[in-house]
């Protein structure tokens, strides 16, 4: 029992890092998705398409290999070394965030562009006939709709977002899979360090829903007060 304590000391030291990944590039990764939906919205046709394609690619590369271009390809390239993107790109710890941040702003453009699309069209022209503006129209009767239909599989997004960040020790990020996998090769124990981390990230996941589950009840009945007042 005291061994399996000392492994789970030692794992938690990474505890921080693997947070700070998650919080900082699920941030970073929502205000980008948000931008690019938004984008996608207001300019339909070929710019939409292109843009969609893009976040298509970006979707279906593994993040690993997205890992491995930024941490070791793209040092290699003149113009970064010479700018002030070294000083990001140099860091083990800010390519696993701009990794994370990209992929989790491909998947969560969509994600938010889909709750946009099943609005119901009728909900949004009887906001209009009561002579809402525009942002009236969008915080009581779009907004709410984007709420309900986006909520599941963004909180699918985030959790995924969450085990994701594992694979930052795969470019010596140092978080708790990081610790896990060097306990692991300091003493061939394979089942106890990765069981330990295991179910620390089993209960940052659990955490992490019940935050979600908590906004989205405040949010939603923000969002009916705010419908019934209209």
């Amino acid at each position: 029992m005291s061994l399996l304590l000392d492994y789970a000391r030692e794992i938690l030291q990474g505890l921080g890092t693997t947070l700070s990944l998650f919080v900082i590039s699920l941030a970073i990764g929502f205000v980008l998705a948000s931008a690019v939906a938004a984008f996608q919205i207001r300019f339909p046709g070929i710019m939409a398409r292109s843009v969609w394609s893009l976040m298509f690619c970006i979707r279906g590369v593994p993040l690993l290999l997205i890992l491995y271009v930024v941490y070791y390809g793209f040092p290699l390239l003149s113009f970064i070394r010479e700018s002030f993107l070294w000083s990001l790109f140099a860091s083990p710890y800010w390519c696993a965030i701009i990794c994370l941040a990209f992929v989790e702003m491909a998947f969560t453009s969509e994600i938010i562009r889909g709750a946009y699309n099943q609005t119901p069209k009728e909900q949004v022209e009887a906001a209009k006939s009561l002579g809402l503006s525009g942002f009236q129209t969008f915080r009581v009767a779009i907004l709410p709709a984007m709420l309900r239909n986006g909520f599941p599989p963004y909180t699918t997004e985030v959790i995924l977002l969450c085990k994701s960040t594992a694979l930052a020790f795969t470019i010596t990020v140092m978080d708790i899979m990081g610790y896990a996998n060097e306990i692991r090769a300091r003493t061939l124990d394979i089942y106890h360090p990765l069981l330990i981390a295991g179910g620390i990230y089993i209960c940052i996941v659990v955490f992490t829903r019940l935050i979600l589950s908590t906004l989205f009840n405040l949010v939603a009945v923000g969002g009916t007060e705010a419908e019934d007042r209209a």
